[in-house]
């Protein structure tokens, strides 16, 4: 099932009892609701959703750069480069571009998806004005690489699979409590937890020896120590 933002956000709002069955936020209400969604979704990059990016270096006069998962691209001035995805993508890779010689304008920047959707589609994306940057996250359920980027409007679709958006009302609603001064429900906390553990094992970086801890468990915490040992 579709979900857009305003749904996330008012399920959330329902959640925390700020907002009744059937009843819609002001404008001022979903204007901050909207700031705290964008801010909830720009820290999951990174953390639940692949790793952190590092800034690369790219060689002045060789317009022709194949991106790596974790590399952030910052591109010279003087040439039209072009920015390949990373090959054979898994779940939650990201890599970036910066215009590192504000010259995009003059040289337009070209990143293909590499044999995958960029942006939910087949055509190249073209950054050509002066300072330009982009972000991107691996979805292998469509083969997209999605580029992360505030949602702008409440009617935007949210661009995760329903196993996430299941959560994020949930996740919301903890961000949102301090703002609509409301207490939070211990299914709230629970919704929350579970949904950053489910994000987290489908699209966070892992190490090839990495175990996933089943879902609703906890690891055996090791024999205690006695003093001295």
């Amino acid at each position: 099932m579709t979900m857009t933002v305003r749904d996330a956000i008012e399920r959330g709002l329902r959640l925390l009892g700020a907002l009744g069955s059937g009843d819609a936020p002001t404008a001022e209400e979903m204007t901050d609701a909207m700031t705290a969604a964008n801010t909830l979704k720009a820290s999951w990059f990174g953390t639940h959703i692949g790793a952190r990016l590092s800034q690369q270096s790219v060689a002045t006069g060789s317009p022709d750069v194949q991106a790596e998962s974790g590399g952030e691209y910052a591109i010279p001035p003087g040439l039209a480069y072009t920015v390949a995805a990373p090959a054979n993508p898994k779940a939650g890779m990201r890599f970036g571009v910066i215009d590192a010689g504000l010259g995009f304008a003059a040289n337009a920047c070209t990143v293909t998806g590499n044999g995958r959707l960029i942006n939910g589609g087949a055509a190249d994306v073209s950054l050509n004005a002066n300072g330009q940057g982009a972000r991107f996250w691996y979805r292998p359920d469509t083969g997209n690489w999605v580029e992360e980027a505030d949602w702008t409007d409440p009617t935007n679709v949210l661009e995760f699979p329903e196993e996430i958006t299941a959560f994020l009302p949930y996740m919301l609603a903890m961000t949102l409590a301090a703002e609509f001064n409301t207490e939070i429900r211990q299914d709230v906390i629970a919704g929350d937890q579970l949904g950053r553990t489910v994000m987290a094992r489908t699209y966070g970086a892992r190490g090839r020896n990495t175990l996933d801890q089943p879902l609703g468990s906890s690891w055996p915490q090791p024999p205690a120590q006695a003093p001295g040992q």
